[in-house]
């Protein structure tokens, strides 16, 4: 396809009445080595026609995006699961001759948007373009967004420096360690009877920092997240205690987060989360 200018012929995409938007998908993203995260994944698109193209012809396209656009939503779930750092607006040119195959390009498809070349040639390699008139050609934008991204960097500065775990011993014969992140958002505490269970605790809870993340921005959704919870690790699982997060599905969400980290893990310990402004 020719670069050439636009020729202000703007068509919205309509799915599921939402016009030039796809509907968020909610994906497992993996950020860092142990930690997991439920993230948001959302992609937003928008068409427009090249020269030579009538508004007839790039809503005829547009109709025929729903497939594709589908299928770029799924693939980006699974691509954010190993590289939340892809975010972005990635354009793909479409162009339809007069005869023969309809073409696709993205161009833009590098560094950290890469991963979603392969998305783009199987989502728009099987588009139906048989009620397209030819020729036909547009500009489609592919904004990719994900709720992970913020984190990525975070987690990496925590990476670098995971290997010591600082314990104390307290009065009552426990032994006690404290961790925060980077910037201090969020800070926790492990309390239990062995060294050895109080640094293995500690290692988890730091690995789930990713998914303790996406609780404190949810519980930040109308009014401050800031706030302590009690929570219990036993072999029976984990159970949270005293809350003053004032939002009152955070004690769920990081109690899945960490059944999620911990997994098989039987060791007891008292842990304190807190999350600040």
């Amino acid at each position: 396809m020719r670069a050439a200018r636009a020729v202000g012929v703007v068509v919205g995409i309509w799915l599921c009445g939402a016009s030039g938007v796809l509907l968020p998908a909610a994906s497992t993203a993996q950020v860092g080595e142990r930690g997991r995260i439920t993230t948001r994944s959302d992609v937003k698109m928008s068409i427009e026609g090249v020269p030579g193209t009538s508004g007839k012809k790039l809503e005829a396209l547009a109709k025929t995006l729903g497939a594709p656009l589908a299928a770029i939503k799924q693939c980006y779930g699974e691509v954010v699961k190993e590289h939340p750092e892809v975010v972005g607006t990635l354009g793909v040119e479409l162009e339809l001759p007069a005869a023969g195959k309809l073409m696709v390009r993205a161009p833009g498809a590098v560094r950290e948007l890469k991963p979603m070349q392969s998305c783009v040639d199987r989502a728009f390699g099987k588009l139906d373009t048989e009620a397209v008139p030819r020729p036909a050609g547009a500009r489609v934008q592919l904004e990719l967004t994900n709720s992970a991204a913020a984190s990525v960097g975070e987690v990496r500065k925590l990476e670098q420096t995971a290997s010591h775990v600082s314990v104390e011993e307290v009065g009552d014969g426990s032994f006690r360690s404290r961790g925060e992140s980077t910037q201090g958002e969020i800070s926790f505490e492990v309390v239990a009877r062995e060294k050895a269970t109080v640094e293995q605790m500690h290692t988890m809870v730091r690995d789930a920092l990713p998914g303790l993340f996406d609780c404190r921005r949810r519980a930040s959704k109308g009014g401050s997240p800031a706030g302590e919870l009690a929570i219990s690790l036993t072999a029976k699982g984990v159970s949270v205690g005293a809350s003053s997060v004032a939002n009152e599905r955070a004690p769920t969400c990081v109690a899945s987060v960490l059944k999620r980290t911990l997994g098989k893990a039987k060791s007891s310990a008292e842990l304190k989360i807190r999350f600040l402004p």
